[in-house]
């Protein structure tokens, strides 16, 4: 059996951090959400993939390879314009009894192995509480269809894109193309027998910044105790790894699950509190708390910066005595009201001055500049500059 990964899109609900980096490959445990579905896939066997790239496509061909690392076979096929899941299936064409699914979600493997002893014409649902961000599963009687995020739907069973299907899905696709229907749910509603498994499995997905940290929180659940680098006279509660070639000054006290990247930097006297990840090559000041946040390759934390519930990008600094706060926060995405607890995200390459206050739910743009002594209270844009 073959496998088919759906990997080209931007992830727009989560710029800034997609700005040149694919949504597949934003890390979460240090490492990217698609590397957690190859692994899933081959330890349910199934080790011939095709994955389909479209934005930024080169760094997912350059992370993964022919796939000999990660125990598999992968081989690229691209979806020139990201039209839809449907039209980027199609570049697969040719492929017969294969499961797809999408490379932007943590899927287990228990749900790969239920998915394979299924006919051809299976879907993948799980209930959820959020159902109207998703595509939910109705039976009719004509069949099954999937309703694309219904309006005021909470409490349902949810299409998580996972489905076991054969070469009679491209004539369907290729047919509806013409009348220009690219969503694989859609085209997926138009087959005659198609059956549903409702999944009690491991299924988490991201469509918000804020979703990350839930992806983070449940990756570094599997970590273990391990620790490289030189660590100087410090406080180490829990599963803690902390990777070769990093430093931890003295008086730092960390509680897991934490995971910290190569070649980090952490000042003397700082806390790194659970759920947190650190990337490679990360400075952090001393004095500095974190909690329960995700710190990017290359970012700067300088000295007393406060950062909780947050995402800070790769390449961006936040500068001394700085706070990202958390708590209660509501937004307008995309025309919808968005309600949630979490703190500020921090796009790529983005400067924070120093003594600054970013409120919960603030966005700052990728390459934004914030001047010092500021208190940040609705979004700034990318490469905006605020004073």
């Amino acid at each position: 059996m073959d496998a088919v990964i759906l990997a080209a899109g931007e992830g727009k609900k989560l710029r800034p951090l997609t700005v040149g980096m694919p949504k597949v490959m934003l890390a979460v445990g240090n490492r990217p959400i698609l590397e957690y579905v190859v692994e899933s896939l081959v330890s349910s066997d199934i080790r011939d993939i095709t994955m389909v790239v479209g934005y930024f496509g080169e760094k997912i061909k350059r992370y993964f390879g022919d796939g000999r690392d990660f125990g598999a076979r992968i081989r690229y096929v691209t979806q020139k314009k990201q039209l839809g899941t449907a039209h980027a299936l199609y570049q697969a064409r040719g492929l017969d009894d294969f499961i797809v699914m999408p490379g932007d979600n943590i899927i287990g493997s228990d749900c790969i192995k239920m998915l394979k002893h299924t006919p051809p014409g299976t879907i993948l649902a799980v209930q959820s509480s959020e159902a109207s961000k998703y595509g939910v599963v109705e039976r009719t009687a004509g069949g099954i269809k999937i309703i694309e995020k219904p309006v005021d739907v909470e409490e349902s069973a949810i299409f998580t894109g996972v489905a076991h299907l054969n070469s009679e899905v491209f004539d369907i696709i290729s047919m509806l193309m013409k009348n220009e229907i690219y969503s694989l749910p859609e085209v997926l509603s138009y087959m005659e027998n198609l059956r549903v498994v409702m999944g009690n499995c491991v299924w988490k997905d991201a469509v918000y910044p804020w979703d990350l940290l839930k992806l983070n929180s449940y990756a570094l659940g599997d970590i273990s105790r391990k620790l490289s680098g030189k660590i100087e006279q410090c406080t180490i509660v829990g599963n803690v790894e902390v990777d070769e070639g990093t430093r931890i000054g003295s008086g730092t006290y960390i509680r897991g699950p934490v995971k910290i990247g190569k070649n980090v930097d952490i000042g003397p006297n700082s806390v790194i509190m659970p759920d947190t990840a650190i990337g490679e090559g990360v400075q952090i000041g001393a004095f500095s708390y974190i909690e329960n946040s995700i710190i990017m390759d290359g970012a700067t934390i300088d000295v007393g910066a406060y950062i909780k519930d947050a995402i800070v990008g790769s390449g961006s600094r936040i500068l001394p005595r700085s706070s990202l706060l958390s708590g209660e926060f509501e937004k307008i995405i995309e025309g919808k009201v968005y309600r949630a607890m979490g703190g500020s995200v921090i796009g790529p390459r983005a400067r924070v001055g120093a003594q600054c206050v970013i409120s919960p739910g603030v966005v700052i743009g990728a390459d934004a500049r914030v001047g010092s002594m500021s208190c940040v209270m609705k979004d700034v844009s990318n490469q905006e500059r605020v004073r």
